[in-house]
């Protein structure tokens, strides 16, 4: 790449920027849908964990068994209220179950959206494979909401399409439900961590050259 060919980059991107102020905003959003991140995969891993240590009698008493995805207080709290407010008519058991999918589908819609807020200021193809990744979660998210809704039970991949239960019984089915959300939410971060190294490295500051352009 020649020196003109940076520089023409460079004005590129200065002429796609924001105001210094939006810029701000923006970066500040994007901060804070990293960190609610790290809280939602940790979320998930102690999930995991939780499962995988499920026929221990102290955790089984503690947190729940494995035929159960454990969620921490502060989330089946958010999960009942969402279900009870937005089905008020609906029995505990759909309230919960429509709470949980379509906090999910919100907290996933937010860490997408933090990615593509990534690629604003590092435009960079780690971060666009972080973007795939992440948009073919939200579709699953969006076909268990969806399904949830309509037809009474979650039905993606993750529940190998409502037969789970059936065919694995119940605390196999919770374990790969759990085990895929887990390892979803995991498959972005390293890109992302990534390109943000990178660019960190690079002085990426919002306004130089973007990484990867050529890939862009």
């Amino acid at each position: 790449m020649t020196v003109l060919d940076r520089r023409n980059i460079r004005a590129e991107s200065r002429d796609r920027r924001l105001t210094p102020q939006l810029d701000s905003f923006l970066a500040v959003c994007v901060g804070l849908g990293l960190a609610f991140q790290l809280g939602h995969f940790f979320e998930h891993f102690f999930q995991l964990a939780v499962w995988l240590s499920g026929n221990y009698p102290w955790v089984n008493s503690t947190f729940c068994g494995r035929d159960a995805p454990y969620m921490s207080p502060p989330v089946t709290e958010a999960v009942r209220l969402m279900g009870e407010y937005l089905f008020p008519a609906s029995d505990p058991s759909r309230q919960m179950t429509m709470g949980m999918e379509i906090l999910h589908l919100i907290g996933n819609g937010i860490f997408l959206a933090t990615i593509a807020g990534v690629f604003y200021f590092i435009p960079s193809r780690w971060v666009r494979y972080a973007f795939y990744i992440e948009g073919a979660h939200i579709c699953e998210h969006i076909a268990l909401t969806l399904s949830a809704y309509y037809l009474g039970k979650p039905i993606g991949l993750s529940t190998m399409f409502g037969q789970a239960p059936i065919w694995w019984g119940k605390d196999a089915a919770v374990g790969y439900r759990v085990s895929f959300h887990f390892l979803m939410n995991l498959f972005p971060m390293p890109f992302v961590a990534f390109a943000i190294l990178q660019g960190w490295s690079a002085g990426i500051d919002g306004r130089s050259e973007p990484l990867d352009a050529k890939h862009v």
